[in-house]
């Protein structure tokens, strides 16, 4: 087969960019469904190394087949809504591929495997996920998914049973060096292990599976790499799963093609295993057209696959290697083009999931005409039910509440709500409730819609409410309705102790924990954050004009600590383009004492 056309180097591309809510709280956050998605951008062409797409694919000559390669989705159903533009979700590649279809190509997906959180707070929250991407993913039209590390961790019985189980229906499981171990370590076949259940004629996992992509029968076999079925068996996921030689696996999946009713006339193999094993594997068996291999760790996804000729490839003939990246954010795309000679020319095409796919139209218009929609709504519809925001999450103790414990007499410190504070600090509060932190919650209760619930969700919730992961933090919405929104301890932790005390100093300072450990010279005043004036103008700089900025070595450090706790919202997944110096004048605060000095009692309100 002719290799695949070349491309130019990528562009640099951001992740997960700009924040609808400037959420400055001291929790982590990794959001995985939509606050708010509105339509698409209309008239925005897709450009790639800066061609549109398909650009180098046969003008006048429609593929035979296409396949749509994703992988390592680790359950980000959705980008978070609170920042845009953003990458990515299982909406976008839905429409993506009914863009495709619209065409008149003939289009199925493969998918490389974890789908299961990568980090999840409540497991049964994890198995809602994984069902609704393999419901998502047979909707799509994909017609194998692989096993990789999350799905392990997450209780690969587990997942099976919430979806395979269920009903014998695609995308079919592939992992054909899966075995089962008993409780004396022998080896129990996949066979026996993974069984055929009554009623159907497929086993819970498989080798291969094939199928009709328009007129091209195509082969798809499953293997897990060595790293992984070591780093399985160093993690203890599962004692009961192991994993087999995996070139016997291949050699088993090449005979099982060669017996096929229908021979299949492209072969991809599903390899949970990095690029240089795949690459090893290629040579090694030349009769896989294709890999699909696990992502390079934090970097961008190549234009083009890699494309390997070992000394066993027909002449002329490559099998290509390909990433497509982490959560989802890119697709794959192959193209199958019959030649004359009777076989394949490939193309390939690497394409971000930017918000020109997102569905257009009303959120009732777009449900209509996307399915994946539904099935994120049916997803949201189970978290509420199924998971209780106030029992389900851990509760750990604040760092603050640890530090009162040693003092003497200790403090139990609790979270009391920004209401509390007004007493005292009207200037602040009057400024805090203009901000979008004074209506965090309204987003998720108001706004989000592609689905909706999401004020049920602790994985949005956390970073819209005061306290959530730590003890007599935000429990729901009847419960602790006064620590709704993102409020004053968000930032300052729980306030109890310094509502009841103003005057102890010790009380004081625990509110400003990012202090803790800044030497301030004698005679020096404290270390603040620099002035509104100094951070807009830094705002306007680029990042070597920054550089030569000079800063006295407490105050930076205190920006870098004060910037670290706002990034554990704003982080990579929810706001990549969070800028301290930008965000910050937005919501400064003096928290100065007034000229008659703080009361010694809070006064009532």
């Amino acid at each position: 087969m002719p290799d695949p056309t070349p491309r130019p180097p990528a562009r640099a591309t951001s992740l997960r960019p700009l924040a609808l809510l400037a959420l400055v709280a001291a929790l982590p956050a990794i959001a995985s469904i939509s606050t708010a998605d509105p339509p698409a951008a209309k008239g925005k062409e897709t450009l790639v190394g800066g061609a549109p797409l398909f650009d180098k694919w046969p003008a006048n000559q429609k593929p035979d087949a296409v396949i749509v390669f994703t992988g390592q989705t680790f359950g980000l159903l959705q980008p978070c809504g609170c920042s845009r533009p953003q990458t990515g979700g299982l909406e976008r590649r839905a429409y993506f591929i009914d863009t495709l279809k619209a065409k008149g190509w003939p289009v199925a997906g493969i998918d490389l495997g974890d789908l299961y959180p990568e980090k999840i707070a409540v497991r049964d929250q994890g198995r809602l996920k994984y069902i609704a991407t393999m419901n998502a993913l047979r909707e799509m039209g994909y017609i194998a998914v692989g096993v990789g590390k999350t799905d392990l961790a997450g209780g690969l019985d587990t997942l099976l049973g919430a979806y395979v189980l269920q009903k014998e229906q695609p995308p079919y499981t592939l992992a054909g060096n899966a075995v089962g171990l008993d409780n004396k370590g022998q080896v129990v076949p996949r066979l026996k292990r993974f069984p055929v259940t009554p009623g159907d004629t497929r086993p819970l996992i498989g080798l291969t599976e094939v199928a009709d992509v328009g007129a091209v029968p195509v082969g798809v076999a499953g293997v897990v790499g060595k790293a992984l079925k070591e780093e399985a068996r160093a993690e203890k996921f599962d004692p009961s799963i192991d994993f087999d030689d995996t070139g016997a696996a291949l050699k088993a999946a090449v005979a099982e093609f060669g017996n096929a009713k229908k021979k299949p006339q492209l072969t991809v193999l599903i390899y949970q295993g990095g690029s240089a094993d795949a690459q090893k594997l290629a040579q090694d068996f030349p009769q896989f057209n294709v890999i699909l291999c696990q992502a390079t760790p934090n970097a961008p996804p190549p234009l083009m696959p890699v494309q390997v000729a070992g000394k066993f490839h027909p002449p002329g003939q490559k099998t290509l290697v390909v990433e497509v990246g982490h959560k989802g954010q890119h697709v794959g795309v192959l193209g199958a083009f019959k030649n004359a000679a009777g076989g394949l020319d490939l193309k390939y095409q690497l394409v971000p999931m930017g918000e020109e796919f997102i569905t257009p139209g009303t959120d009732d218009e777009a449900r209509k005409k996307n399915k994946t929609l539904d099935i994120l709504e049916t997803y949201a519809k189970s978290v509420k039910a199924e998971i209780d925001l106030a029992k389900d999450y851990r509760r750990d103790p604040h760092p603050a509440q640890i530090h009162a414990q040693g003092l003497n007499p200790k403090v139990n410190l609790t979270y009391v709500g920004s209401d509390a504070c007004q007493a005292c600090h009207v200037a602040e509060h009057a400024q805090w409730a203009k901000t979008p932190h004074g209506h965090a919650l309204d987003a998720l209760e108001n706004i989000a819609k592609r689905p909706s619930l999401r004020q049920f969700d602790g994985e949005c919730v956390k970073c819209h409410v005061v306290g959530f992961e730590h003890q007599t933090g935000y429990q729901d919405e009847k419960k602790t309705p006064h620590l709704k929104h993102v409020g004053c301890e968000s930032c300052h932790g729980p306030g109890s102790g310094h509502v009841a005390n103003p005057k102890n100093k010790q009380l004081t300072e625990l509110l400003s924990l990012w202090k803790q450990g800044i030497v301030v010279e004698a005679g020096k005043p404290p270390v603040k954050m620099p002035d509104n004036a100094f951070m807009e103008k830094m705002a306007k700089l680029g990042p070597e004009e920054r550089g030569k900025e000079a800063l006295a070595p407490a105050v930076q450090l205190t920006l870098n600590l004060v910037g670290g706790a706002c990034m554990k919202c704003h982080d990579q997944d929810n706001d990549p383009h969070f800028d301290i110096y930008k965000y910050w004048p937005k919501v400064n605060h003096s928290g100065l004492a007034p000229k008659e000095g703080w009361p010694a009692v809070a006064p009532k309100k």
